[in-house]
């Protein structure tokens, strides 16, 4: 039996500094993309380049990734597992992660089992922000997140883009909710590139990334 391709010529590029929107319906292949760019997947031909190179240990080293509906380990309070993250990651920034706790309104007594989706989802963002990282992958950031929470997400990812040193490449349902964000939104739709499109082009024609992506897919 031949075996079908989830994607099939995929390209694009994200300038440094820059966020962009990875969009399209479900089973567009936006996660396994992602998983591909991390090194967490291979491709069964062609290549995939992460800083001009193939995913490696190296560039693995340069980029965060947040998968949709991550779970951190249940029987660790907040602060138990930033404590651990720093261990684990070298890069860890601690002055930056005292910001974000506050920031994102993180409790560090609080069991990580006994939290609400939109709490553990600040935490797990928390924890990629506040590696010292070039490029942060984040794949559905607002599923099952609640209202403050999706409003303290995306005020944390306008806080990183300030410095212009933070690349984003963010896969959402949530258009509304990103919109404004967006510098560039890539429309994947059955494994392949629909368009790739410049948000601020967009605003001059007096369209929105909404009813691009209405085009695209209608």
């Amino acid at each position: 039996m031949k075996k079908k391709s989830i994607l099939d010529d995929v390209s694009f590029t994200i300038e440094t500094g820059s966020l962009a929107g990875l969009l399209g319906p479900n089973g567009a292949g936006k996660s396994t993309l992602m998983r591909i760019l991390c090194g967490l997947a291979e491709p069964d031909k062609g290549t995939a380049n992460v800083f001009g190179n193939k995913p490696s240990v190296d560039t693995l080293s340069q980029l965060s990734f947040l998968p949709d509906r991550g779970k951190l380990p249940a029987w660790l309070t907040a602060g138990e597992w930033l404590r651990f993250a720093e261990g684990l990651y070298p890069d860890w920034h601690k002055s930056r992660e005292a910001e974000l706790v506050e920031k994102l309104g993180i409790d560090r007594s609080s069991r990580i089992g006994t939290m609400s989706r939109g709490e553990e989802a600040r935490l797990q963002l928390l924890t990629c922000l506040t590696r010292q990282v070039r490029l942060i992958i984040l794949d559905e950031p607002f599923t099952g997140v609640d209202l403050l929470s999706r409003e303290r997400i995306a005020s944390a990812v306008v806080g990183e883009l300030a410095d212009g040193n933070r690349t984003f490449l963010i896969a959402t349902h949530d258009i509304r909710e990103m919109e404004s964000l967006f510098d560039r939104i890539v429309l994947l739709g059955g494994g392949t590139v629909k368009g790739i499109f410049d948000t601020e082009a967009l605003r001059m024609e007096g369209k929105s990334v909404e009813s691009c992506y209405r085009e695209v897919f209608a």
